[in-house]
Formats: C-alpha cells, sequence, structure tokens
C-alpha cells in the first residue's frame, strides 16, 4: 500500500520584473511574466513503513516538494496522495507565532493538527520532556535560539506520532545530543512501520536512514532508488564539478606561481598502476606525485615537503612532512618529482583531498601550498566511521 504517490508533479512560479508587470498583466491580458519550474513532472511513491531519502544542491526544489506533501504549498499541475496523517518539521520556526510561549504553541500547532484538547493535555508533558526545555517553555518564542526552536518543534511533530512524518533540513541546527535523540526517534518510528521523507545534506544519515533516495537536481529527478546508488550517483556530479573548479584554480596558480622561486608544478593522486584516480575502494594502494619548479634564484636551496590529508569538510586526518619522517631537507632541482606511496589508505567511504606545502630547510618560510581536487573512497562492507582498524575477534 502506498501512502504517498505522485504523478508528474511540477511547481510553477511566475517571476515578473517588477510589482508594476502584474497588474499590467492582468489589465492587458497578455502574460508578461517568465515561468520557473520550481518542480518538473516528477513521479514517484512511498510506500508504507518505507523512509524516503531526498538528496541535491541548494535551489534543487527540495523544500517545495516537501512543503507540497505537507499541504503547505499547491502544486500547480500533476497530482498527488497522501494516505494518512501527516506532521511537518520544515524551516526553523514555521508555524510558531514568536509572540506565544512555547506552551501556547504547543497549544497552537497541536489544534492545527486535529488534536483535541484532551488529547493535548495527554501528550504535553511527552513534548516537555523530549524538549527539554525547562523554564523556557513559559517564555516567548521569539527569546528562542535556533536549536531550541528545533527542540520544541521536533518535540511536536512527533509526539501526535503521525503516519507520515515530513522531515526537512532542520534538525540541522540542533546540538549533538539532541540530535541523537532525534534520530533514535526516527528510528523508533520507522521500526512500528511509519512512513518517513527525510531531506537532509548528512548523506551519512540519509543512507543509515533510508532504503530509497531521491536525488533533485533543477526540479527533476536526476536519479532515484537504492539510497547508496544515488548518494554515489549525486557524489560523482560534486566530485566532477570540483574537477573542474580544480582545473580554473589550476589556471589561476600559473599566473601566481610566475612570482614565485618555488612552486608545485603538478600533484597527481594514483593507483598502484599509476592511473590517475578520483574514486577507489578503501584499503587501496594510493600513491602521491608531486612535480618541483623553481627558478634560477632559488638554486643550491634546499626544501622540506609537509603534507595533509584532509576530509572533505576540512577535518584534518593526518598531518606529516619530510622532517617528521627523519628525511634531511631536500636539495633543489627544477623539474625534480617526489613519490609518497601509501600502501593501504584505511579510511572508510568519503572524500578527501591532500594539501601539499614548501618550506624552506628551516621550515620559518613558506614557498608554496597546493590543495588537490577531490578524490573518493567507497567502502562496501559497511563500516561506518572515519577509519578501518585491522581487529580480530574472540567468543568466549
Amino acid at each position: 500500500m502506498n501512502v504517498i504517490e505522485a504523478e508528474e508533479l511540477s511547481k510553477v512560479y511566475r517571476i515578473y520584473q517588477s510589482p508594476r508587470q502584474r497588474v499590467k498583466e492582468i489589465l492587458l491580458r497578455k502574460p508578461l511574466h517568465k515561468k520557473f519550474f520550481a518542480l518538473k513532472d516528477l513521479s514517484f511513491s512511498v510506500s508504507k513503513g518505507e523512509t524516503l531519502g531526498i538528496i541535491g544542491e541548494n535551489g534543487a526544489g527540495k523544500s517545495t516538494l516537501l512543503k507540497i506533501m505537507a499541504g503547505v504549498l499547491k502544486h500547480t499541475s500533476g497530482r498527488i496522495a497522501i494516505n494518512g496523517k501527516a506532521a511537518a518539521l520544515l524551516e526553523l520556526g514555521a508555524g510558531f507565532n514568536p509572540e506565544l510561549t512555547g506552551e501556547e504553541n504547543i497549544y497552537l500547532n497541536a489544534y492545527l493538527m486535529g488534536l483535541t484538547k484532551h488529547e493535548i493535555e495527554v501528550k504535553k508533558e511527552d513534548i516537555y520532556d523530549f524538549s527539554e526545555l525547562g523554564d523556557f517553555i513559559e517564555r516567548p518564542v521569539k527569546t528562542y535560539s535556533s536549536g531550541m526552536y528545533v527542540r520544541l518543534a521536533f518535540s511536536i511533530v512527533t509526539s501526535i506520532d503521525p503516519d507520515i512524518l515530513i522531515i526537512d533540513e532542520a534538525l540541522s541546527v540542533g546540538d549533538q545530543h539532541f540530535q541523537k535523540k532525534c534520530v533514535d526517534r526516527i528510528v523508533d518510528f520507522k521500526n512500528r512501520g511509519k512512513s518517513i521523507l527525510f531531506c537532509s545534506h548528512s548523506l551519512y544519515l540519509v543512507q543509515e536512514l533510508c532504503k530509497k533516495a531521491i536525488w533533485l537536481k533543477k526540479g527533476t529527478i536526476a536519479e532515484a532508488g537504492n539510497s547508496f546508488d544515488v548518494i554515489n550517483a549525486y557524489l560523482d556530479q560534486v566530485r566532477e564539478r570540483d574537477s573542474e573548479t580544480n582545473i580554473s584554480r589550476s589556471e589561476t596558480e600559473k599566473d601566481r606561481n610566475a612570482q614565485k622561486k618555488v612552486w608545485t608544478e603538478e600533484v597527481r593522486v594514483t593507483d598502484k598502476e599509476g592511473r590517475h584516480v578520483h574514486s577507489l575502494e578503501s584499503g587501496s594502494e594510493v600513491i602521491l606525485n608531486i612535480k618541483i619548479r623553481m627558478t634560477a634564484q632559488a638554486s643550491g636551496k634546499r626544501i622540506n615537503i609537509g603534507i595533509e590529508i584532509n576530509r572533505n569538510d576540512d577535518l584534518p586526518i593526518l598531518c606529516f612532512s619530510t622532517k617528521t619522517d627523519g628525511l634531511t631537507a631536500l636539495p633543489l632541482c627544477d623539474g625534480r618529482e617526489v613519490t609518497i606511496r601509501f600502501p593501504s589508505l584505511p579510511l572508510l567511504s568519503g572524500q578527501y583531498y591532500f594539501i601539499v606545502i614548501f618550506t624552506d630547510e628551516h621550515s620559518g618560510h613558506q614557498y608554496d601550498m597546493h590543495r588537490t581536487g577531490m578524490f573518493s573512497l567507497e567502502n562496501p562492507t559497511g563500516e561506518l566511521g572515519l577509519t578501518n582498524l585491522k581487529r580480530k575477534w574472540a567468543v568466549i
């Protein structure tokens, strides 16, 4: 049984050059607007007990789709059918009256969701406890932080026990403790056979919570199916765009290099066969190839080379250098190539990049810094986290 069915769903906005154009359009009875398709011909379904992830870049139409599902927006064309009681957590503060207290907003929102006064009284304590707002529940919502908004909104939406739970990116502003509580409650909803639409930029959460996913791109479905496959297709597109950006950055760096004494001409990330890679399996051998250029002014000098491995959110994974590894500063030679071989890179699924830094022999002056494009590691075995550690089990 499908609890949500969408067929050729579209949402079109009229774009006018100025407010006057709206009036002129009415008077002249001819179109003076441009059409913008926020969503165009979307068809999909969600069965009972299924969790569907929705991913995509900002402006792809994710929030518009969820608002239509929640009944906040009306679609322009197509068909949408919702079978069951739906509750939505959309953008921050949606549905709250900032002048009312947290408690008063509980009653207001619960009434709008169809609960009676008696039902609200029964669920009120659960909302208080889950939100952990304490005395702030008696204060006006306009005094709340963004995290407190989310605490109250999520507590209300999930406490009414809907058949369909719709969640936009709002959870991202909550603290780690409350995010974990929210994820635990979402998992509990799944285990009780509820249907969930989950939109997030956290691909990790989408993959963990959702068996199926939709990738929206400019208002259309670019990919749909198994969440692992959809996320990988999305990341492939992100990596391709990063690669194009890196090419543009390289052209700019050529101009800057003209003013340097020592610089990186090229840094390549390859596999053991020497092939340039954008994606490889976790634990594979990885080789970093660095080509050094210099001017005649740098003749006779020595350099140290520093290396950083970072995740795509700029989290440092490892920093080391010729100096930390016990090597003496390298004598400069124009066109010299340096290779660093990692027999196994045991990082788990994610996107990573290298930074290469050249300094003088005392590490006091930086000659150059070069950041590589993103490369992706994929882990087919299912472990989660950052790195894969060797381990042995013993059952006694």
